[in-house]
């Protein structure tokens, strides 16, 4: 395997593992806004990992700001196990 393959198959690996703990967190969100803030605060992610244009996710006025900033914390931190800050 050539060094463009390895690091296909290691950032194809990094995805799926930072796609299977986000959504496991994203699912344990009860309120519904936060729940969809947080999947397209996922998403954005890993556009952003797979090198992708990455736009900043609509803002939902009434997300209460200390949970939009734990969401974006929490997904973040996940970001940062799978993918080099």
């Amino acid at each position: 395997m050539n060094s463009n393959e390895q690091f296909s198959t290691s950032i194809g690996d990094a995805l799926l593992g930072f796609n299977r703990e986000a959504v496991f967190y994203c699912q344990g969100i009860s309120d519904a806004d936060e729940h969809e803030y947080a999947m397209d605060y996922a998403r954005l992610l890993r556009r952003r990992a797979q090198g992708l244009e990455c736009e900043r996710t609509r803002f939902l006025k009434h997300l209460f700001e200390p949970n939009q900033n734990l969401i974006e914390a929490t997904l973040h931190k996940i970001y940062c196990k799978y993918f080099a800050a």
